[in-house]
């Protein structure tokens, strides 16, 4: 049985702080580590916690997302996003 493979994507969101984006990763159906960026705030989470509890880990299935192939990036792009929001939360 083969691993499913990681998959990442970059979409429009809208919470409290206004519109921004969400960087997601997922393994198959399972999103693993996410990013949303708004104006003012930065903020991550996985399955270990993360930065502000306002922004939890999504535990919908990949499919429940409006995501089509138009949302897809590379992963050194979800990568870059991490570190920077890892930065902004922890100081470096």
């Amino acid at each position: 049985m083969s691993t499913p493979k990681k998959q990442y994507f970059k979409h429009w969101a809208e919470s409290d702080l206004g519109q921004g984006n969400v960087y997601i990763e997922a393994v198959g159906e399972v999103i693993v580590r996410q990013v949303e960026m708004y104006r003012s705030l930065t903020t991550w989470a996985d399955k270990t916690g993360q930065s502000d509890a306002r922004f939890l880990l999504a535990d919908q299935p990949l499919s429940w997302f409006d995501l089509d192939s138009d949302d897809g990036i590379t992963a050194s792009e979800f990568e870059a996003a991490w570190k920077k929001a890892k930065a902004a939360t922890t100081g470096g």
